[in-house]
Parts: structure tokens; sequence; C-alpha cells
């Protein structure tokens, strides 16, 4: 059901457009933030229904800490989150075979470049899933 509220986060601009101009049209809400620690600060503020986050932030596992760090707060640990990166390929890792482990804490991930279809289709089939997912 659309107009869940997604945090993206995600330090490159065009991929922060790209995901905006995806999602919204099919009705979701978008708070688009470039940093982790303004991520955190969005998601702490209006805890949302989804989380996209990118991977190499201001580090290049920035992303994994950021997850790291929601799994283990109570409040914050059941919303779930989609990784998505290029690593993966430039590294030649399948971090899709590792989703839901303690090394990729996440329900999904996706490889860049993203489609349209994949990102809608990742988030609605994530979003009718969180009923089953992990809670505290």
């Amino acid at each position: 059901m659309a107009g869940e509220r997604i945090v993206v986060i995600d330090d490159d601009p065009d991929v922060r457009e790209a995901l905006t101009l995806m999602l919204e049209p099919a009705g979701y809400r978008l708070t688009c933030c470039a940093t982790g620690p303004e991520g955190m600060t969005a998601i702490g503020r209006d805890q949302p229904d989804l989380i996209l986050l990118d991977i190499m932030l201001a580090s290049p596992s920035e992303g994994f800490h950021l997850a790291y760090e929601l799994r283990k707060d109570e409040e914050l640990s059941c919303i779930p989150i989609i990784m998505i990166s290029s690593i993966g390929q430039t590294m030649g890792i399948d971090y899709a075979k590792e989703v839901g482990s303690e090394y990729v804490p996440a329900e999904r991930f996706l490889n860049k470049p993203l489609t349209t279809e994949m990102v809608i289709t990742t988030v609605r089939e994530t979003l009718a899933g969180r009923s089953g997912l992990r809670g505290p």
C-alpha cells in the first residue's frame, strides 16, 4: 500500500533524485538525506516505514555501521532496511546472499544501477513483509 514514509540515505544527489522520481509517483513519501548523521536525525524525529541505505557514505562502510546501530536500538530495530550499493559488483561480493545475517543487517540488497521496476517491486515486497520482521 502506497503512502508509507521512506528515508533515503545516499550521498549521491543523482541517486536521491532518481529514487524520488521512482517512488513519489507511486505514492511513497520520501525524506532524502545526504549523510548518515542527517539520516539518523530524520529517522529519530519521525520513524519511517522503510529505509533505503547506501553502503558507501562518508566512509566505505558507513552504511553498514548505521544499519548495525539501527538494529541495536529497541525502537528502531523493526524498521526494514534495503541496502543499495554498487560496491558489491566492484568488489566481486554478492551482498544479497548475506542479507539478514549479522554481516548485512538488512531485509534486502539492491545493486546499482537501480531501475524503477526493481526499486518499486523491492519496496512493495519489503513493506508487505514487514509484519514478519524480527523485532527488538
